[in-house]
């Protein structure tokens, strides 16, 4: 051999390539293992998931993606939704409501109205004949008897975590659908911010954590996980969040994303009035918004002065009120009711929703404001 060198035997290379192989096996061997766990794992995590069955994997399973929406309610789901502070059942109709079935041809002596929302309106944490707009109903009709009387129908299109803007897109299809005499607009405070977030994308690969409830809970906890730092970061710093519309100042990017939410309650009252319908704003107030004993519950009396509350928060009342008298839009602000009624508590304890208590006061103040006139 050139340069001295001597040739490898053949059975030393033979028993290296035993080597080589047996380790290439062992690894196959331990990665066909270890996929194994991991899938045995999954299975058993996805049966304990299942059969638990946490409220944030319930949640998550009552919304299917959309690409015009973001997401919207899963037609004919039902769970018993449970929390520290109320145990409620939701069923989701064939039309994807939280209500009942409504025929497809409105009956001529029906006044039917069609009430949009976030969470308030479709009534997280009561039974659904417990939420505002099935309050009004009922008040309504016990108000119209007799031979002849006209019939009400007010359809709960509430969709949690609804901003203005979904609201509007999703109003275009119910209109033709339900043919409403008149549009209630359930308008909440953390409306503004969800015009400024934007509509969620429909991401194709987020179906696979739909199908399986073990991912839809983790993605759950990464969502509470995101919220919580969100939340701190807000109420740290005194700005956005749920008390970005109560500021003395507004950031340009929140100034851009109210005027945009006051463009699309025009766009709302334009199409519903192309239908023949009228338009109505309900200003739904913020439990922080009632007195200063909401924030100390909630541990939060540290954040701002009785003077900051005095002053900033009724802001977003007055704001939307004067929009809706500058617009022609009927505006009626509850939180002047809410104030000054002795009823209590009207929000849960932990969460930030209305009792059946809290939906009652909304839908009796809804009712006297139809009779002045609207009706």
């Amino acid at each position: 051999m050139k340069n001295g060198t001597s040739p490898i035997p053949r059975r030393t290379l033979k028993r290296r390539g035993e080597i080589v192989m047996k380790d290439i096996k062992n690894l196959l061997v331990n990665c066909f293992l270890l996929m194994l766990a991991i899938l045995l794992f999954f299975l058993l995590a996805e049966g304990i998931t299942r059969l638990v069955m946490p409220n944030s994997v319930k949640i998550r399973l009552m919304h299917q993606l959309d690409e015009k929406l973001g997401y919207r309610l899963v037609p004919n789901y039902a769970i018993n939704y449970q929390t520290f502070d109320f145990t409620s059942s939701i069923k989701i109709n064939s039309e994807g409501l939280r209500d009942r079935e409504y025929p497809k041809t409105k009956d001529p002596k029906t006044f039917r109205i069609l009430v949009l929302g976030d969470s308030f309106t479709l009534g997280l944490g009561v039974n659904i004949e417990e939420s505002y707009p099935k309050v009004l109903e009922t008040m309504l009709n016990q108000s119209s008897k007799g031979s002849g009387a006209r019939t009400y129908e007010v359809i709960n299109a509430g969709v949690d975590g609804y901003g203005t803007e979904q609201e509007y897109l999703y109003l275009q299809e119910l209109l033709q659908r339900y043919e409403p005499d008149l549009v209630i607009v359930g308008f909440y405070s953390n409306d503004v911010v969800d015009v400024m977030n934007g509509i969620p994308a429909a991401i194709t690969k987020q179906k696979l954590k739909n199908r399986f409830y073990f991912l839809s809970y983790l993605r759950g906890i990464q969502i509470l996980l995101q919220t919580a730092t969100v939340m701190k970061k807000n109420f740290s710093t005194s700005i956005g969040g749920v008390f970005a519309p109560y500021q003395e100042n507004y950031s340009p990017q929140f100034k851009k994303a109210f005027d945009r939410t006051e463009g699309y309650l025009v766009k709302i009252r334009d199409i519903s009035r192309s239908r023949g319908a009228k338009t109505i704003i309900v200003i739904i107030p913020l439990c922080f918004e009632i007195d200063r004993g909401e924030w100390k519950k909630k541990g939060l009396g540290h954040l701002y002065t009785d003077d900051f509350f005095n002053k900033n928060m009724t802001k977003l009342s007055d704001t939307i009120t004067e929009f809706g008298k500058l617009e022609n839009i009927p505006t009626l602000p509850l939180l002047p009711v809410f104030r000054t009624s002795k009823v209590r508590p009207v929000y849960f304890a932990r969460d930030s929703h209305w009792t059946r208590d809290g939906h009652r006061i909304a839908a009796e103040s809804i009712f006297k404001y139809l009779q002045k006139g609207i009706l």
